[in-house]
């Protein structure tokens, strides 16, 4: 859900900004990637029950390190995230826009806007993401994916950049029903899941990607947050993105997230290698009732 941001930067690396910036790196969060280890208290936690809670959150970015001769001196910028209740289904609706400093005195501006309806049973994805650079719009993909059934294959039909038809290999998911799926498993006691996940972030099918859970903890007092919408103990969840066809090299990126069981994360971190990036929140509230 979150992965889109560590997208964009990595399509700004291959453009003209970041030639010299090379390495495997493309894309992260699990939503991050989206994110996940239980010990001792997991039966404790297993009942913990995951209830989305619609909501509206707006976060700021930070660059946390910088690799030393990685050509960045500073990122900064902010994203809104929607995760709203459309009934049959979940709508959510992405916004970002990243200011890059360079070593060499430019700048780079990269934006998104990522919209999406996802439905409930997973089985369904619609999706609408533009990213711009520099004030200039550089890619616009549009999709409708299917799955037979639950676990089964599918496929995605583009209708930009262009009309092409790819295969979705059976196990493949959403990323809402990925991310809510990861949130079950952190409440049942999971230490480790590894998914096929398809994001329509690219003209390509889905990619491997591995959470490690942590145990869930308490969180400080939060200026941000008040009822219903927290602070709750969140899961810390460490999410690793591989390229489709390899599940045991190098991630390509990894993501860090906080999560809470009504859906709301607290804050993350995306992992480059030659600079980590990390959102706090700093505005959120509920969305109203959409009498469902």
């Amino acid at each position: 859900m979150f992965r889109d941001v560590s997208h964009d930067l990595q399509s700004c690396w291959r453009s003209q900004a970041f030639d010299r910036v090379t390495g495997g790196d493309r894309q992260a969060l699990a939503a991050i990637a989206v994110a996940v280890v239980f010990y001792a208290d997991a039966p404790a936690r297993a009942l913990t029950p995951v209830e989305i809670i619609p909501h509206k959150a707006a976060y700021l970015f930070e660059m946390v390190s910088s690799e030393p001769g990685g050509g960045i001196e500073n990122v900064t910028g902010g994203m809104t995230f929607e995760w709203a209740d459309a009934c049959d289904g979940w709508a959510l609706d992405q916004h970002y826009l990243l200011r890059i400093s360079n070593s060499d005195g430019s700048q780079t501006d990269v934006s998104t806007s990522n919209v999406t309806w996802e439905a409930k049973d997973g089985l369904r994805y619609r999706f609408n993401i533009k990213r711009g650079r520099d004030g200039d719009l550089v890619e616009d993909l549009r999709g409708d994916a299917r799955l037979d059934a639950k676990g089964e294959s599918g496929a995605v039909e583009f209708s930009k950049p262009k009309v092409q038809k790819l295969a979705l290999p059976a196990g493949t998911k959403f990323p809402t029903d990925f991310m809510i799926g990861q949130m079950r498993a952190a409440a049942s006691g999971s230490r480790m899941e590894r998914d096929l996940v398809f994001e329509g972030s690219a003209i390509e099918g889905p990619q491997t990607v591995t959470t490690t859970i942590l145990p869930s903890r308490a969180v400080n007092k939060s200026e941000v947050l008040s009822p219903p919408l927290g602070p709750n103990d969140v899961w810390p969840m460490y999410v690793a993105y591989f390229p489709a066809e390899i599940t045991d090299g190098q991630a390509e990126t990894e993501l860090s997230i906080d999560v809470q069981a009504n859906g709301i994360v607290t804050g993350f971190v995306v992992d480059y290698g030659v600079f980590k990036l990390r959102a706090n929140l700093v505005k959120i509230a509920t969305l109203p009732e959409t009498g469902c």
